[in-house]
């Protein structure tokens, strides 16, 4: 007689969130987050090019939250340069929603660096200011831009869920609706 056949367990493996991620600096799988627990201030710190940076935290922040806004500190410079670049782009085609975005975008970096320049050994008030003097004028620029955006929609009708831009039926791109076309319409009111 034959014995029966055992079935094999299969064991899934779980990821982790990791502890150690790849330095923006110098490349190495060598930094890691130190004091997380203890205060609301984590360090953020390279064990191979040295670069150390301190960062905000909360009471349910992890490591990758810490490393997040570590990377985002990093390249705050280059985003700044990016989106100053796309504004003007963006004021071209009209495009006021996704300029009023860049805007908001703008006013916290520029929030974020005013605070970084406080925040040094030997604070500089006169940087801090411009910078936040710059975060007043992008909000300004911001609350403009939204204020286009909304007496454009206006203009054009608000657009719904339910009378969408496009047909998905044909894929074409259907017209504006008149008032005159509803009213011109044989089947209008007719019960």
């Amino acid at each position: 007689m034959g014995r029966r056949k055992r079935k094999q367990q299969t064991y899934k493996r779980v990821k982790r969130v990791p502890k150690i991620f790849t330095c923006p600096s110098c490349g190495e799988k060598s930094v890691k987050v130190e004091n997380i627990r203890r205060s609301a201030i984590a360090t953020v710190k390279c064990g191979y090019c040295g670069l150390t940076k301190d960062v905000i935290v909360n009471s349910i922040s992890e490591p990758v939250d810490a490393f997040g806004d570590f990377i985002d500190i990093y390249y705050a410079d280059q985003e700044l340069q990016r989106l100053e670049k796309r504004i003007s782009k963006l004021k071209k085609e009209g495009e006021w929603g996704e300029l009023a975005l860049s805007y908001s975008i703008l006013s916290d970096i520029c929030r974020a660096k005013a605070a970084e320049a406080l925040d040094e050994d030997e604070p500089d008030i006169d940087e801090a200011n411009e910078w936040k003097l710059k975060s007043e004028q992008y909000k300004r620029l911001e609350k403009d831009a939204l204020i286009q955006l909304d007496t454009l929609e206006l203009e054009k009708g608000i657009k719904t869920d339910e009378d969408s831009l496009f047909d998905e039926t044909d894929g074409k791109v259907k017209r504006e609706k008149k008032i005159d076309d509803i009213f011109d319409d044989p089947g209008f009111l007719e019960f």
